[in-house]
């Protein structure tokens, strides 16, 4: 056994001891049924009475809420399927009566107040009652109030942030680590069991590094540490490919390229003797990955530090952002099992050597493609050069005169080969229904193609195991529109954050009621939550602005955008009942009360957010919940100023009730989008 396989082989048990135990929470774990919430429970029970009244199978009533003081009612009851019957004369004459007959019975008496028919359309208008005890509802369930079983039967693993070891995260990092950890909790939410995993990039390309480490050791700066080294390695890998690809003359070169080589190629005198001394490194980097790969040991021993000293940088990261995986896995745990996958394609005629003449044949096609004028010119003279690159390549021939390249021509494995390899492994450890890949969207071709030639050489198949590419926009330049790079956005990020807690450290300043930690952790969750809110605030796809010309616009952006404001509302909520100083109320105890609209708008509102939960995590979109959230905080904000809570020391129990629904729905639905409330701001 070679050192490599070891390695996996003890990484595996972990991983299965942590699987196990993380199957035993989730069987231990008490979820609410979607359909026990009030609303959905309603709906049920209205389809259920009318179903048996029509008796000719099921009816799919749609439910939309609507403002009572605008349209007289809180509910608009839509039923398309008996409109089908006949169109809306037939519906009106035949069915409407029935309906409103079945809707004013005795048995909705403790719900629907009044049954208003529109027309074709239906207005319910809920009681206080109803309303009220689904304040309760949501007061009883606590920290788990939006959550529910809609996902139960379903397991998720979700693949994001991928940060290659050795470099610094980038644009793609910071976003898939954001959506990736909200996506993991809203499908926790919704009962499914999650792993979320980190896939670090940990192998591919490696070569470079084990040799550059000790190629350059006695001539790096002493200021760099030894994660500095490899970005260091990094970095001259890429001036050096720059210089060569280009024929660049040393006069030429940037000042930043002079001094890499410089100080690393110091007795180098042209570009030719450059070029030779670049052909000798990589030679000698693929060479020291042939071993990494065949698992020798001292290879092995040096790569597995270098992980260590990369993964140490990026979790301050992380921790700035309080996030924390449920696994991280290398790349390299599954090479052994992808390189079996592709040698069995080889055996079975599922993969080929892609020839001259299998790319001869699929030029032609091209060219038929252009005459016809099915493509363009750019676009077959791009696909003419993909084809040209691949040929010698080991490949799983695809649909559309396609193909995914699997191995190089040299045999050695690729990231394809690595991502078969997970699907592999992923299924047999983890047995998923879901394989969810947050990456950004310039890899939707490659996962396309993954996925494709995942199912076709019957890795997965589409019945069992849904492998879906989640992608987001860029970070882009508020002024110009355009894209940062990897570097600026980095930069901008992390200084955002630093810049965004002091701004909020400075807001709290005065509150002379809490301590100096309190004020210091207050201000640090309103600037993750602002970071992470904005990101959410609209859908994901969309490009995110940062003013590169003035940090603090766009942290008061940010701040505008609702995160803040939710959290000051869920906080305004939580110091009110704070001075109530006992528990509120149950529901059941307050025999007199009156709830104006706004009140009633508020209420339905809240009993939406489990159903919110649920359609956030089935479109993979978080703005689903988010910006629902905020509707919720926007007419909390109104009413609280409007109607008073407590006066004189006298608490109104409806007015405390719904406070505390408020307070516990923002709370929850927050801590989902990775939002989280300080105790006291």
């Amino acid at each position: 056994m070679n050192q490599l396989t070891k390695v996996n082989q003890d990484r595996r048990g972990q991983i299965e001891a942590f699987r196990d135990r993380k199957i035993a929470q989730h069987r231990a774990a008490v979820v609410p049924k979607l359909d026990d919430y009030p609303l959905p429970k309603l709906e049920r029970r209205i389809a259920t009475a009318l179903a048996a009244k029509w008796g000719r199978g099921p009816i799919e009533p749609h439910f939309e809420l609507i403002e009572r003081a605008r349209y007289g009612g809180d509910v608009a009851l839509k039923l398309p399927q008996l409109l089908r019957d006949g169109g809306p004369k037939e519906f009106i004459q035949s069915h409407l009566p029935w309906i409103v007959e079945v809707l004013s019975g005795p048995e909705f008496a403790d719900a629907i107040e009044r049954v208003d028919a529109k027309g074709m359309y239906i207005n319910l208008t809920v009681s206080n009652r109803w309303l009220l005890n689904g304040a309760q509802a949501a007061a009883d369930l606590g920290a788990r109030f939006g959550s529910n079983d809609s996902m139960a039967t379903r397991t998720f693993v979700v693949d994001y942030s991928a940060p290659n070891v050795g470099k610094v995260l980038h644009a793609g990092h910071i976003r898939s680590t954001i959506v990736g950890q909200v996506l993991s909790n809203l499908y926790e939410a919704n009962g499914a069991l999650v792993y979320g995993i980190n896939h670090i990039n940990d192998f591919g390309g490696f070569g470079f590094a084990l040799e550059g480490y000790r190629r350059f050791a006695e001539r790096f700066p002493s200021t760099l540490s030894e994660n500095g080294k490899l970005v260091e390695i990094y970095r001259i890998r890429r001036a050096l490919e720059r210089i060569v690809e280009i024929r660049k003359s040393l006069d030429d070169i940037s000042e930043d390229e002079r001094e890499l080589v410089s100080r690393y190629f110091p007795e180098v005198m042209d570009s030719e003797e450059l070029t030779r001394q670049f052909r000798t490194y990589t030679a000698a980097s693929d060479a020291r990955f042939s071993e990494l790969e065949a698992g020798a040991k001292q290879e092995i021993e040096l790569w597995q530090q270098m992980v260590a000293w990369s993964l140490a940088d990026f979790d301050r990261f992380y921790d700035a952002l309080n996030i924390h995986f449920d696994l991280v896995i290398g790349e390299s745990f599954y090479f052994e099992a992808g390189d079996a996958v592709i040698d069995q394609c080889l055996a079975t005629g599922k993969a080929i050597v892609y020839t001259k003449e299998l790319a001869d044949q699929d030029i032609k096609h091209l060219d038929e493609s252009l005459s016809a004028g099915e493509i363009t010119s750019i676009d077959h003279d791009n696909l003419a050069r993909r084809i040209t690159k691949d040929i010698g390549a080991f490949v799983v021939p695809l649909d559309r005169g396609e193909r995914l390249v699997v191995r190089r021509t040299d045999g050695r494995s690729i990231y394809a080969t690595r991502d078969m390899g997970a699907i592999k492994l992923r299924s047999e450890i983890f047995h998923p229904t879901d394989m969810i890949y947050v990456v950004g969207q310039e890899q939707r071709v490659h996962f396309d193609r993954v996925f494709r030639a995942a199912y076709e050489i019957g890795l997965a198949s589409p019945e069992d195991v849904r492998l879906q590419h989640v992608y987001f926009g860029y970070y882009v330049d508020a002024m110009t529109g355009k894209k940062l790079s990897s570097r600026e956005t980095v930069a901008n990020v992390t200084h955002m954050l630093t810049e965004s807690e002091s701004y909020f450290r400075s807001r709290l300043s005065d509150r002379v009621d809490q301590t100096e930690n309190d004020l210091d952790q207050a201000a640090r969750e309103l600037a993750v939550g602002s970071l992470v809110f904005n990101d959410f605030k609209q859908d994901i796809k969309g490009a995110v602005e940062i003013d590169t010309t003035d940090i603090n616009a766009t942290i008061m952006g940010f701040e505008k955008s609702g995160g803040a404001y939710v959290v000051y509302a869920a906080c305004r909520a939580r110091s009110i009942l704070r001075r109530l100083g006992r528990k509120p109320t149950p529901a059941d105890q307050i025999k007199e009360f009156e709830l104006d609209d706004q009140e009633v708008d508020l209420l339905l509102k809240i009993q939406q957010i489990p159903q919110k939960v649920d359609a956030a995590a089935r479109h993979a979109n978080p703005s689903i919940l988010v910006r629902h959230l905020l509707d919720v905080a926007t007419i909390y904000n109104s009413y609280y100023t409007r109607a008073p809570v407590i006066v004189d020391g006298v608490a109104n129990p409806a007015r405390i009730l719904i406070t505390q629904a408020v307070q516990q729905s923002l709370t929850s639905g927050l801590a989902l989008c990775h939002v989280r409330c300080p105790e006291a701001i």
